[in-house]
Formats: C-alpha cells, sequence, structure tokens
C-alpha cells in the first residue's frame, strides 16, 4: 500500500460518523499521516450544515493537523457551516477548532473568517490558528469577526511573526468594530502571542485592546502568554497597567512571559504597584540577576498577595539572589527563625531550576515553610550542596510535596547521605509531606539503589525519579597486564 494512500489513510468511515451524528464521536482528530483535501473540508461542512435544529451535535472539537493544505474557498465554506451551526441556536456544536497548514497565511485565516463573520465566531470558544504565517491583514479580520463574540475563551495565535503591525491592525478592527461601552472580546480566558516578535510599542497597543475603555470592566480575567517576544523592560509598563488595574485588580490571572529580555530593570517596573488576582507568572531566561532578584523580592509580600507559582528558571540569580527570594517568605517553624506576618505565604510552587543557586541557595530553599513544590534542577550543586542540604531533609519535609533536584551531578555517597537522611525519621516527622523526588542527573548505582530500598522501608509511598543504576565495571582490558 503506497504511503498516503488507500483505506489505512482515508477519512471516510470518520466522516460518515460525523455525517450521521455518531454521539460516541467527541472528537473529530485528523493527523498528518491521514489524506485530507478540500472534498473532504467540503464534505465535512456539508454533514455540519445539514443536520437538524435541536440537536446535540457531535464531534464539539475537530482538529485538523498541520500538513493538510486547504484551498481558501474550502476554509470560507466551513466557517459558513459553522455558523449555520451557530445560527440554528443547537445545543451543542462545534467549540474547538484547529485547523490549516503552516503555510495558511492571511489569504486562508480571511477565507475561514469571513465565513465566521455573520455569527461573530460561530460557537467556537477554542480555536487555535498558531504557526500558520498570519500576518497583519489575517489580525484584521480575526479582530473584526470575534470582538463580540461571548463563546471564545481560548485563541491561539503563537509562532505568527505578524510583530506590532499585526496588533496594530487587531487595534484597527476592535475600534471600527465595537461599540466604545463594550468590552472587546468579552468572553476571552486564555490569549496565547508566544514568538509573534512584538515588542514595547506592540505591548502598548495590545494594553489598550484587553483594558479597553474606562467605563468597561471584563467579567474575566486572562491568561496571557506572550513568551519569546522581545518586549525588554520598556514592555513591562504596558504588563504594569494590566496587572494593576485600580478599580478591579489585575485583568491578567496567568502570565506567561519567559523570554523576554525583561531584565533587571523590567523585574524593578513589574515590582511597583498591587497585582492582586495574579496566580501564575513565568519570567524565566530573561537575564535577571541577584540585583533584580532582590527588587522581586522586596515587593513579593505587598506586591504580590494571590501569586501561588512562580517560574524565575534559567536566570543567573546566583545564591544571594535565590536566598533573598527565598526571605521574603514564610519560613519553617523547625528552623527556629521567628515567622514574621508580613512575608509571603500564598507562593507555593517555585521553580529555580538553572539559576546557579549554589549550596547556600539550595539551603535557603529548603527552610521555606509554605512551598509546595520546589525545583532545584540544574544548579549543578554538586555533593557539597547534597550533604548541605541533607540534613534539612532529615525524616522529608513538613511542606514540601514535590522536590526536583535533578541534574546537580552530585556523587553517589552524597545522594546516598541525603536518601539515607530522608529515611531517617524524627520523632516528629511522621508529618512530612514529601512525596515525590527526583534526583536523576545525580550518580546513581548499586549503592544508591540499598538506599532507596531503605528508604522505601520507611516511607512506601514515597515516589523516586533516578538514573537506571550504573554498575562500576570490572573488566580489564585483555591487552593490559
Amino acid at each position: 500500500m503506497a504511503w498516503g494512500s488507500g483505506a489505512f489513510n482515508s477519512c471516510d468511515k470518520l466522516l460518515e460518523r460525523v455525517e450521521k451524528n455518531d454521539p460516541t464521536l467527541k472528537e473529530l482528530v485528523i493527523l498528518p499521516m491521514k489524506t485530507f483535501g478540500a472534498k473532504d473540508l467540503e464534505r465535512l461542512s456539508n454533514a455540519i450544515g445539514e443536520l437538524d435544529e435541536q440537536v446535540d451535535v457531535f464531534p464539539s472539537a475537530v482538529a485538523i493537523a498541520s500538513g493538510h493544505q486547504l484551498p481558501p474557498s474550502s476554509l470560507k465554506a466551513f466557517g459558513s457551516a459553522l455558523s449555520i451551526q451557530a445560527q440554528k441556536q443547537q445545543k451543542f456544536g462545534i467549540t474547538s477548532l484547529a485547523i490549516g497548514s503552516k503555510d495558511m497565511g492571511d489569504e486562508g485565516v480571511n477565507a475561514l473568517c469571513q465565513g465566521l463573520a455573520p455569527s461573530n465566531g460561530a460557537l467556537l470558544q477554542h480555536l487555535d490558528l498558531g504557526w500558520k504565517e498570519i500576518g497583519k491583514d489575517g489580525l484584521y479580520e480575526i479582530g473584526r469577526t470575534f470582538v463580540h463574540s461571548t463563546f471564545l475563551t481560548q485563541l491561539d495565535l503563537s509562532r505568527n511573526d505578524f510583530g506590532n503591525d499585526g496588533i496594530v491592525q487587531l487595534s484597527k478592527a476592535v475600534v471600527e468594530h465595537h461599540d466604545d461601552d463594550a468590552v472587546a472580546f468579552p468572553a476571552l480566558e486564555q490569549l496565547i502571542l508566544s514568538e509573534c516578535n512584538i515588542d514595547s510599542a506592540g505591548m502598548d497597543v495590545l494594553a489598550k485592546i484587553l483594558l479597553g475603555q474606562e467605563n468597561t470592566k471584563r467579567s474575566k480575567r486572562i491568561h496571557l502568554a506572550i513568551g519569546s517576544n522581545p518586549i525588554g523592560s520598556a514592555g513591562c509598563h504596558s504588563l504594569v497597567q494590566l496587572l494593576s488595574c485600580t478599580d478591579h485588580g489585575s485583568i491578567i490571572s496567568h502570565l506567561q512571559a519567559a523570554q523576554c529580555s525583561i531584565g533587571d530593570e523590567g523585574v524593578g517596573i513589574l515590582s511597583n504597584g498591587c497585582h492582586q488576582h495574579v496566580e501564575i507568572m513565568d519570567i524565566s531566561d530573561n537575564s535577571i540577576t541577584k540585583d533584580g532578584a532582590k527588587k522581586f523580592a522586596q515587593s513579593l509580600s505587598h506586591s504580590w498577595p494571590d501569586l501561588v507559582e512562580l517560574k524565575i528558571a534559567k536566570n543567573e540569580l546566583g545564591s544571594d539572589g535565590v536566598s533573598a527570594i527565598l526571605a521574603s517568605l514564610v519560613t519553617r517553624s523547625d528552623t527556629g527563625e521567628s515567622t514574621d506576618s508580613e512575608k509571603n505565604s500564598t507562593l507555593k510552587n517555585l521553580d529555580l531550576s538553572y539559576t546557579n543557586c549554589g549550596a547556600e541557595g539550595a539551603k535557603a530553599a529548603l527552610t521555606s515553610g509554605g512551598l509546595h513544590t520546589l525545583r532545584l534542577f540544574g544548579n549543578t550543586i554538586g555533593s557539597d550542596g547534597f550533604d548541605a542540604i541533607a540534613p534539612l531533609l532529615q525524616g522529608g519535609h513538613p511542606s514540601i510535596e514535590n522536590l526536583d533536584l535533578g541534574g546537580n551531578n552530585a556523587e553517589e555517597e552524597s545522594v546516598v547521605r541525603l536518601l539515607d537522611s530522608i529515611a531517617d525519621k524524627k520523632d516528629d516527622s511522621t508529618h512530612s509531606r514529601l512525596v515525590v523526588l527526583e534526583i536523576g542527573g545525580n550518580k546513581f548505582g548499586d549503592m544508591a539503589m540499598e538506599a532507596l530500598t531503605r528508604l522505601q522501608s520507611v516511607w512506601p509511598e514515597l515516589d523516586v525519579a533516578h538514573d537506571k543504576p550504573v554498575e562500576e565495571s570490572g573488566w580489564k582490558d585483555e591487552d593490559q597486564d
């Protein structure tokens, strides 16, 4: 059978199930190895458009993998079929859509949107148009089509190089096609704009789109992903506008801003104000040093009252920067340090991977009394680091549930000492919350395996992820004496 032809690659049986409105077909996923072209999409469009009113429509999610090149005319017909479905006011319909190849471009996106426009985007809640070579014209059509949608909650436009021009056109569509007293994209909960070549000027326009007019207020907070865009420290001024709305707190609940070149200056800007309702933030890989970490640490107790998860990995914070952040968090009661009521007690998940934290930074992290998840992966603290933190893990840990110590290049003897320390129950260590320990990327041989066996006899519920044991070879080259 030739690749790309025959029954195995045909979508005929899947399309038959759509035509019969098979209630067991919850999702229609067309993989790259399947043959799916213009005629198949037209057949799918006809099946959707011809279903009777007031029936539950299946599937609710359609994903047509990249690699299937579909002509604009077919995409427009499919969009029109979705509009017809919405206009019939069916109880259920297609709510999730990922479609098009990586060269879909503005022509294909515009055609799809033209079909969807009469229904303001149909019933679509999740729309994935990532990596489709969309430019500024495509952004305008997307804005025009969905600006009034009361269904669209998630929009993925990542890996499209439309840059600031695209955001400007999106803004233009919003201005031209919605009322000043209405919120643009009112149902939006997740906006993914990673790798779109947006800088600080584009961020300023984006902030205005999301904030709207002074007399408007979003009912839902947004998960905003802008990673891998060159927004720089200047773009942080726009982020602060989104994070510090005076009347009702941040309109952003999750901020993913990794690899955005914000640096120490940008962190200082983000540290200003009170960012209520921000729960998760990722500022990894942003050239932040100990100076930026210290600025951020000073703001943790008052600027981020609802922050639960912080990823600040791949920044050269050093032991001083990491220690400063941990000093702003509540500490363990068994450390003998006084608990300051002004310290941050909401942060539960902290990623300090690849921060060059050193043994001192790792020790500071383990004195936390509020963290549930701690990642110290890739800090190469070595055997000295493992020996330094082993006493802090005697009998487990009172708050940390998931601890990642992988990739730290510790020798086997130190791994053994750390495992034995965890196995050494103190009188009050029955309250240890440690359930997952990751120690891959450290030497792990027979001695470590024996120590793990001892540990599991004490803490049988503890899940330990480690490298496959490596036996020391006693083999000797026959050519050697």
